[in-house]
Formats: structure tokens, sequence, C-alpha cells
């Protein structure tokens, strides 16, 4: 009797310690990251301000003439402050920022379409390409990242403002991008390293284009095999 109810606890310890480790696979009590050790993910917040700076028209002229019809994109400088993210470890959400961590300037390239935002959203295409220049200088802990290439972003009016602009008066859009990136300062907490960025966020246009930016950025670099 005593070697019965042995082999049944033993039988149910095996059992619990398998479903035990079966659920333990993955994210739980303890810290759970599946990157390989050599990626380094930083997760931060940009909150900038913009302005239309000039337009580039279809031979690649820079000009300050809003009204020229041969204009094709319009150049918008931006810069403002970096900051660190605090997460939800049960959920993921962003909840904001206890500190800055350093600064963003850049020139965005948006297509003259953008000013349709100022009317009807429905006749917009459904996603609008921008990008942006060379200029783009991210500090991040006094490590100083720039483009590889141009960022390739879309906007998507078809989404629809993210707040009613008939109550604040702004228009709202969602925008996205990505850019491989590289370290070029050699300071820094991040000196040498080379990887990608992508955006996610929102930009807040006024009724005379003036903006405010909040892109939720994911930054991922390693060291490159020499």
């Amino acid at each position: 009797m005593k070697k019965t109810i042995v082999t049944l606890l033993s039988i149910v310890s095996i059992a619990f310690a398998s479903g035990s480790a079966i659920a333990g696979k993955g994210p739980g009590h303890l810290l759970y990251n599946p990157n390989t050790p050599s990626l380094t993910v930083i997760n931060t917040i940009s909150d900038v301000d913009g302005y239309v700076g000039g337009f580039v028209d279809s031979s690649g002229n820079v000009n300050g003439d809003m009204m020229n019809p041969d204009n094709v994109s319009i150049l918008y400088p931006i810069a403002g402050e970096v900051y660190a993210t605090v997460t939800d470890g049960r959920t993921g959400e962003t909840m904001g920022s206890y500190s800055q961590v350093g600064t963003i300037s850049a020139t965005a390239s948006f297509s003259t379409q953008f000013f349709g935002l100022m009317g009807d959203w429905g006749v917009l295409p459904a996603t609008m390409p921008w990008t942006m220049t060379d200029d783009f200088a991210m500090n991040i802990a006094g490590s100083t990242f720039q483009f590889e290439e141009e960022l390739t972003g879309r906007a998507f009016p078809h989404l629809g403002p993210v707040e009613n602009p008939m109550e604040t008066g702004t228009m709202a859009l969602r925008m996205s991008g990505c850019a491989g990136i590289r370290e070029t300062s050699g300071a820094g907490d991040y000196a040498g390293k080379v990887g990608t960025l992508c955006l996610s966020g929102t930009f807040t246009f006024d009724q005379a284009f003036n903006g405010v930016g909040v892109s939720n950025c994911s930054i991922a670099v390693h060291d490159p095999l020499q």
C-alpha cells in the first residue's frame, strides 16, 4: 500500500514538474529575453517640433515659394528631446518616461500631398510616402546615430485622424518608418554600433502647418564584425 502511494506521488510530482516546465517556457515571473546577447534593443519616445522650411521642385531645386506649382515635396525641419521608455511588464504598453536621455534633429521630406490634410482626408491616398534626409542625428546616452540611407516612411490618412480635429483644431496623422543606422561619434554607451531604427507615432499639424511629432522608436544595434 505504501509502495502504491509513493508511486502515485512520484507520478503526480513528475506530471506537475513537466507541466511547470512547459508553462514556464517563455515569459513568467523571471526576466525573459529571447534576443541574442549580441543585440542591444533600446526603446525611446521622441518629442519634436517642426515647421515648413522650404520646398523641392520636380527638377530637384530647393525654393521657398509655397505657391510654386512645380513643387513636389516639403522640407520640414524637426528637433526635440528623446526619452527612455517605461513599459508595463504585464502588457508591454508604454507608460511614459522618467528622464530625458538624448536629443534628435533632422529634416523630414513630405510629399506636397500632405497639404491635403487641411481638407477632406477621404480624397487623400490610403498611404503617403515620406522620408528623412541625411542630416538626421539622434543622440542617446552620449552616442550619436545617423542613417545609413534615407528613412523609408509612410503616413496613413486612411486610418483617419488620431484625434477629432473639430475638437482640437489640429490634424493628428499616424506615421511610421524604418532605416539602417550607424553610431558615428565613437562615444557613449553605444559607440561604434550599427543596426536599425523603426518608429511608429503621430504627427500633429496646426492650421499653419506647424507641427508636433511624437515617435515611439525601437532601435536594435550590434557590434559590426571586423
